[in-house]
């Protein structure tokens, strides 16, 4: 194993056994009467649940590791143990359960005091705890929780040697629209080997919206794999310092859309027009057709970063009708919101001249959880005169 990342491997084990030995001492008081390893898991998991979490995550970052050098070189380097077994290698743990300790614990035990204490553990954690399921619940809110099939041919775009600085910083923003154990895998990757400072920096702050805990390595660990002595230069020496800027405007986008393969190679099932003012609801939409393998086009999620608001031109427009191309279907979701709205019914008429089906689905029938589609039979929709009408309202939007 080299001796950085045995370095790093080995640093990680020796920080999960410390906090876990801080974090024993703090439940101890806690735990039931006649109290067993599963107790003290249950009771870890209750208190300090994205602690836990991260571990894990650790724990399937490495066997990742181990799996693709078994099949490259034919042995594993980490054999990391799983969060229950690596517990076990805990001074603490191992004091805990120790005869000695479960004999005293048992006879000077108080079922008062012990309410006390996780009383006083609860009013401690919950707040932390809360915080950070805020964090998670808004990074959850900006991506889909699905990976459709072409986000294997963005990672493979990424990793094609030819693929300049720039370009990798426009697939990552791609990719960070989603979350998958697939993507957060690829992501682990990147801040553990990518040579440039800037993407691997993306995938750091990736892992951190998510409360992964990720290592933030150094430049002077980062290895160099080639033996070619130019490209080792230019790996060494300018591309850990490349910096690119991506332009956040609705034109850039429309260029990158005819331009670019990141773009091209998108593909959704459902595209889902509806009112910003039902974005609450609609985010339950969403939830639901992850769940159900569904990829959907939303604008607040797929494009936020180019489609805003003060923003709006007729690129903007482009960009709609190319997500609508690329959709196989469009769910109109039904309030008093989305009937009057121009956008809504630019959409809807833009889809139905594609002669591609059209589903719709009331908002109230989200928020009861249900979730049946509609075909839509009614052409209430339908204008002649959409596109004006969008482009005028557009114009007024400006203007103010």
């Amino acid at each position: 194993m080299p001796g950085v990342t045995k370095h790093f491997f080995d640093s990680d084990i020796r920080e999960i056994l410390s906090m876990w030995n801080n974090q024993l001492k703090k439940i101890y008081p806690t735990l039931p009467r006649d109290y067993s390893k599963a107790d003290i898991i249950k009771t870890l998991k209750l208190y300090y649940p994205h602690e836990w979490n991260s571990v894990q995550a650790k724990y399937n970052y490495y066997s990742q590791k181990d799996k693709f050098l078994k099949k490259k070189i034919g042995e594993e380097r980490y054999n990391m143990k799983t969060a229950e077994l690596l517990l076990e290698d805990s001074k603490q743990y191992q004091i805990i359960l120790s005869s000695k300790s479960k004999s005293t614990y048992y006879n000077k035990f108080s079922e008062k005091e012990a309410c006390f204490a996780r009383k006083k553990l609860l009013t401690e954690r919950k707040p932390k705890i809360e915080k950070i399921d805020c964090k998670i619940e808004k990074a959850m809110s900006k991506v889909q929780q699905v990976t459709p099939k072409y986000l294997d041919q963005l990672i493979g775009l990424y990793e094609r040697k030819n693929t300049s600085q720039k370009d990798r910083l426009y697939i990552l923003t791609e990719l960070n629209k989603y979350y998958s154990p697939k993507i957060v895998q690829f992501f682990f990757k990147l801040n553990d080997i990518e040579l440039n400072k800037q993407l691997r920096q993306e995938a750091f702050m990736y892992l951190q919206s998510f409360n992964y805990h990720p290592r933030a390595r150094k430049q002077k660990y980062m290895q160099i794999h080639s033996n070619n002595k130019k490209r080792r230069n230019y790996l060494k020496d300018i591309y850990p310092n490349e910096i690119s800027y991506i332009k956040k405007t609705p034109d850039e986008l429309e260029y990158r859309i005819n331009n670019s393969k990141e773009q091209k190679i998108k593909a959704y099932n459902f595209f889902i027009s509806h009112s910003y003012k039902d974005s609450k609801v609609v985010q339950k939409l969403i939830e639901f057709e992850n769940n159900q393998g569904n990829n959907v086009f939303c604008d607040w999620i797929n494009d936020s970063d180019y489609l805003k608001r003060n923003l709006l031109c007729e690129a903007t427009l482009k960009v709609i009708e190319k997500r609508l191309e690329q959709s196989s279907a469009l769910i109109f979701v039904k309030s008093d919101y989305s009937i009057s709205s121009v956008w809504c019914k630019y959409e809807l008429n833009y889809f139905y001249e594609l002669k591609k089906p059209i589903y719709y689905i009331d908002t109230a029938d989200i928020c009861r959880g249900r979730f049946s589609i509609l075909l839509e039979k009614s052409k209430w929709f339908i204008d002649d005169n959409y596109k004006n009408v969008a482009l005028f309202e557009g114009s007024n939007v400006m203007a103010n």
